[in-house]
């Protein structure tokens, strides 16, 4: 009986039915979150570095930036107006790398001055919570895009803190013991708000902003020297990720999303293909299955490209998305343009060659100047 039970077992095993979880000892922390050691890049913007005037000031900008009252006086279900706060997020991953690899101290300095700024003033932390959030109004409403969407103030304020836990990563050298202790203090009270109440929670539809948290979960599990938290994140999400993925490469939710559904579809593949970079880079071993679903999902994004009509003609097996974009005006026929490097993330992680976009192409022209894929926390095209 014994040897029958280990027969199956095997069997699931090699046909990808079943996960070999990754264990605490298998997680190597590469000390730059994407890379062992910061260089010089050609693909980060020459612009974007402390000591230019214009980007150093977008920086500061954010600083104790009421993100709460301009979403809530700007944002719809349809429309997110998060460049305030996403910009100054990607610039100063940016100009901290420079800075890192160009081994200039002035700009050092004035990196982490302004992170222990945007710390001390407790920046997005005034963001709507998740307790909050469960007593509004869910975002689409009667499928209506001019409807709010206070998941959204959420979400951003959650990749935001993300983005900000990889910057103090890079930065962690420069601290002294004072400043560490602020920068700890910035990031628990933010983790306590933004990430434990999402942290390993079941997501039934839609793979969106860091992993559905996952990335972020990550970068914490880093900055704490966590492997068994690190290594418990990369077995929940693998699993959610082989949930959400469909066999055939569309994703519950993102590709179903109507005259948006290609926009969405490339925005979880870019999300998916990130996480699943750092994971192995920083020692799991990607399931059979889900390789081959992430393979199959990028396929997909070329599918949206070179015939939309078969793409969209893909019905959702869990009827009509709620969050759906039916109003022409409102459609992008085209790859997300945040993911700026979605190509080159196709290609090193599935071995697939991104199809000519011309829409995404020229959209993503207005991205690349920021240097950094926030959705995901690093610029694919410096990870060689």
């Amino acid at each position: 009986m014994k040897k029958i039970l280990g027969i199956i077992v095997l069997g699931l095993l090699l046909n990808g039915n079943a996960y070999a979880k990754v264990k605490s000892k298998n997680i190597t922390f590469p000390g730059k979150y994407y890379t062992k050691e910061i260089k010089s890049c050609s693909a980060l913007p020459s612009r974007a570095k402390f000591d230019n005037a214009s980007t150093f000031k977008t920086i500061e900008d954010v600083i104790g930036y009421d993100w709460a009252k301009f979403h809530t006086e700007t944002g719809t279900s349809l429309v997110v107006n998060h460049d305030v706060i996403t910009v100054p997020s990607k610039l100063m991953l940016t100009a901290i790398q420079h800075a890192i690899a160009n081994n200039n101290q002035a700009n050092l300095d004035i990196g982490k001055e302004l992170m222990l700024r945007i710390a001390k003033a407790d920046t997005i932390h005034n963001s709507i919570s998740y307790k909050e959030l469960q007593k509004k109004p869910r975002c689409w409403v009667n499928n209506d895009p001019d409807s709010p969407c206070w998941y959204h103030e959420y979400e951003f304020a959650g990749q935001w803190f993300g983005n900000y836990m990889i910057a103090a990563i890079y930065m962690k050298s420069e601290f002294n013991k004072k400043e560490l202790k602020e920068i700890n203090r910035y990031i628990d009270k933010m983790y306590k708000k933004f990430l434990k109440p999402i942290q390993f929670k079941k997501n039934d539809k839609g793979f969106y902003a860091m992993a559905n948290g996952g990335l972020s979960t990550l970068v914490y599990a880093s900055w704490k020297n966590n492997k068994k938290l690190a290594a418990k994140e990369i077995n929940f999400r693998f699993k959610e990720m082989d949930r959400l993925f469909y066999e055939d490469g569309y994703i519950n939710n993102n590709s179903f999303r109507g005259l948006r559904g290609q926009w969405y579809h490339s925005y979880g593949v870019d999300i998916a293909l990130g996480y699943v970079f750092i994971a192995k880079l920083w020692g799991a071993d990607v399931p059979e299955k889900l390789q081959n679903k992430l393979v199959n999902s990028a396929k997909v994004v070329n599918l949206a490209i070179t015939d939309p009509d078969k793409f969209a003609k893909r019905k959702n097996p869990d009827g009509k998305a709620r969050n759906r974009i039916s109003n022409k005006q409102s459609a992008t026929p085209h790859t997300h343009q945040m993911a700026i490097a979605i190509d080159t993330l196709m290609e090193i992680v599935v071995g697939i060659k991104l199809e000519h976009d011309p829409i995404y192409l020229s959209k993503r022209k207005f991205h690349i100047p920021d240097g950094t894929d926030d959705l995901i926390g690093f610029n694919p095209n410096c990870i060689h």
